[in-house]
């Protein structure tokens, strides 16, 4: 763990594990070859905002520490999906779990944000692993 991840007690400080989840994400969509451009390019989803997202801590990230973590989109269900986040130390002691609720959004003029949200497409769902539930 780098000193500029830490607070003033060497603990990592909490907003830090949210950055590491969002680009943990980011990444797991490129390692099925499903990057934002190549969303856009084959489905023209523009981006996953993030709807809700939380976390739960287990054992401290102090400075110094080894640490993995692991992503995985836990669950779909009608136009949301949820990814789940493990951060574990070396020693494989649990250090916390997060989960971030997304939408895929394509392009909409006619909303008054520019977009809106729509059903994950199956293709993204087969490589990514995972059962869609049944709701809208």
């Amino acid at each position: 763990m780098a000193w500029a991840d830490c607070d003033a007690a060497g603990k990592v400080f909490y907003p830090n594990f949210y950055v590491w989840f969002d680009r943990a994400t980011e990444k797991l969509f490129r390692s099925v070859q499903l990057p934002l451009a190549e969303l856009r390019r084959q489905f023209q989803i523009v981006g996953m905002p993030l709807l809700e997202s939380r976390a739960e801590y287990r054992n401290a990230c102090l400075h110094g520490a080894e640490l993995q973590l692991e992503s995985r989109v836990e669950s779909w269900s009608g136009r949301t999906f949820t990814v789940q986040h493990r951060v574990t130390h070396a020693d494989g002691r649990p250090a916390l779990r997060g989960w971030e609720k997304r939408v895929f959004v394509v392009e909409d003029a006619a909303r008054p944000a520019g977009v809106r949200a729509v059903v994950a497409p199956e293709e993204v769902i087969a490589r990514l692993g995972g059962l869609r539930e049944n709701k809208e």
